[in-house]
């Protein structure tokens, strides 16, 4: 048995075995997102009277009230809100040249949000939401939006204040000439969730400390990204999760093929090379 076929049989077995593993975990990692998504398709409706006791995932509409830790401060519009989403998009000074209301030439490259506990309520029965890990689709909330607003009309304390929670470019100097600054070619927008808002609580659970309470407080629910706080039943984290779920199938799949190729060309050659 040449100790030299020895070794590359056997460096192909390990070569193998390792892109195999990738592949097959990459897969697993899709497969539970799919699965995920078909477990969030099943969840609800469920009435706010009956999430105390549920235990699995919940599905529930109500009116958005402020819980005990009160509003926080938009930034655009330093407005009291429950939850924000600010969105920054921008376009080259080509692209605002050729028209300047085609949707298409903008980018969109930033987009922070952000939210406090609040409670849900439905007649008398009240649960408190924990938005924290939360997917806000705040789009629907047109009435409680601004409109797409150029960084050259932003104040200085504005713009401070979109810096301050992450939004990129917001710090640059601004010309009082938009056409020579690039302020004009680019734009802020905020969407908010505000008391008396009707929304829909998709996705969450009951977080297990929550049914330990003994006083009147609501229980409350919470969750990871596929946990969606939105102003209307149309979920866009379920097709979310589906279609990188599938994805990351199919890319496992793709690793794993050439993986169990070696595998089995390392088996295959260690077996002849021991018996021949």
């Amino acid at each position: 048995m040449p100790p030299t076929n020895l070794l590359v049989m056997s460096g192909a077995l390990l070569v193998g075995l390792g892109i195999l593993g990738a592949g097959l975990f990459i897969a697993s990692i899709g497969v539970g997102r799919v699965r995920l998504a078909r477990r969030l398709r099943q969840a609800g409706p469920t009435p706010i009277s009956e999430v105390p006791d549920a235990t699995g995932l919940v599905a529930f509409d109500g009116i958005a009230r402020a819980g005990a830790e009160g509003a926080l401060e938009a930034p655009l519009s330093e407005t009291d809100c429950l939850a924000y989403a600010v969105q920054s998009r921008s376009r080259t000074r080509a692209d605002a040249d050729v028209d300047a209301d085609a949707d298409e030439t903008w980018t969109h490259d930033g987009r922070v949000s952000a939210g406090v506990p609040f409670v849900v309520a439905d007649g008398g029965d009240r649960v408190a939401v924990d938005p924290s890990n939360a997917v806000l689709s705040l789009a629907d909330w047109e009435p409680d939006a601004t409109a797409w607003t150029d960084r050259a009309d932003l104040s200085a304390d504005a713009r401070d204040r979109l810096a301050a929670v992450g939004l990129p470019g917001t710090d640059a100097e601004s010309t009082a000439d938009s056409s020579a600054s690039s302020d004009a070619l680019t734009q802020y927008r905020e969407l908010r969730l505000e008391p008396g808002t009707d929304v829909h609580v998709f996705g969450g659970s009951v977080v297990d400390n929550a049914r330990s309470h003994t006083d009147d407080a609501p229980v409350t629910v919470g969750g990871d990204d596929w946990f969606e706080v939105s102003a209307g039943e149309r979920s866009t984290v379920i097709p979310d999760r589906h279609r990188s779920g599938s994805l990351y199938v199919i890319f496992g799949g793709l690793v794993a093929i050439p993986g169990l190729g070696f595998t089995l060309a390392g088996i295959v050659g260690l077996v002849s090379t021991f018996l021949l």
